[in-house]
């Protein structure tokens, strides 16, 4: 099963949040395309929001971009407020072209195609040879997993000329409902932002965040709420029946039965992986614990 969204859509990922991530991906990207590309002097050149290196990028490459026809650019295009600077611009006898990186939402790719069309418009204007890219070819990215149980993916892909966008999904062996989804790709988004400025990226290895602690450190780890039905209940009721009503809610079967079965405690996420239960499972036995003490409840009763 798979799971794409734009890192803005994820619920509960706000603004700046989206923001600090877009910048992330913008430089797993930029690293695939400098692989590509190399790292010749002035034939490859990155914004990082310094309009004069631009603008001596465009000159050294283009003689007859002197410096009247610069001051004009820059005086008529900011009094437009069309002022536009590629993410990337490549300036190769094989190509010159640039690239524009956007999420692949609907608002990131309206703003991508208007920049592409900016940038077209202008270069053509000026004499500037630069058009959309189509040589590039973008690769997808692992930016976090669990195993093989799960895997996020930064996805990368061309549309138009010139625009490359992407989005975040997640692979998994089986289903996984919406609200659990959106959960764990938020707290993949703020792990992931916790690299920014660190200058390399390193996967997410999400083992810890399901492998320390109870369901209920599991449950804080990715902003959920386990409601057990307060002490009282796993009193009252016993733990040795939530896991039975585990068992039967999600027809555990071989290994994984067998440890739930003999539980009469809360058990360590460790034990739970290690037993063979998709990690969507037990995100489900957190999300749904409060069905499930009263389904405990209820084996209790009969004597089960």
């Amino acid at each position: 099963m798979q799971g794409c969204i734009a890192p803005s859509e994820v619920p509960g990922v706000s603004p700046q949040e989206a923001s600090v991530f877009g910048s992330i991906a913008e430089d797993i990207i930029y690293a695939d395309f400098h692989a590509q590309y190399g790292s010749a002097l002035f034939e490859v050149f990155r914004d990082a929001n310094n309009p004069a290196a631009y603008l001596f990028f465009l000159a050294r490459n283009n003689p007859h971009f002197v410096q009247s026809r610069q001051m004009d650019y820059y005086g008529r295009l900011r009094s437009k407020r069309l002022g536009r600077i590629p993410d990337f611009l490549v300036h190769r006898p094989d190509e010159r072209a640039f690239y524009e990186v956007k999420p692949d939402s609907t608002s990131g790719m309206a703003a991508g195609i208007d920049k592409v069309g900016t940038l077209t418009a202008v270069y053509r204007f000026y004499g500037l040879p630069y058009v959309g890219g189509t040589r590039f070819q973008p690769r997808d990215h692992t930016v976090a997993l669990l195993g093989s149980l799960l895997r996020a993916t930064l996805k990368v892909r061309r549309v138009a000329p010139g625009l490359i966008v992407y989005k975040l999904c997640l692979d998994s062996e089986g289903t996984i409902e919406l609200a659990t989804l959106a959960v764990l790709l938020r707290y993949i988004v703020r792990e992931v932002n916790r690299q920014r400025g660190s200058g390399r990226f390193e996967p997410v290895d999400l083992e810890p965040a399901f492998r320390n602690g109870t369901l209920g450190d599991l449950a804080r780890t990715l902003g959920l709420t386990l409601a057990a039905g307060g002490a009282g209940a796993a009193v009252a009721v016993g733990w040795r029946h939530f896991w039975k009503a585990v068992v039967k809610r999600f027809a555990i079967r071989g290994a994984a039965a067998a440890t739930l079965a003999a539980a009469d405690g809360p058990l360590p996420i460790g034990d739970l992986v290690a037993a063979g239960l998709a990690v969507w499972t037990i995100v489900d036995i957190i999300r749904l614990s409060p069905e499930l003490w009263r389904e405990a409840g209820v084996i209790a009763r009969q004597g089960a």
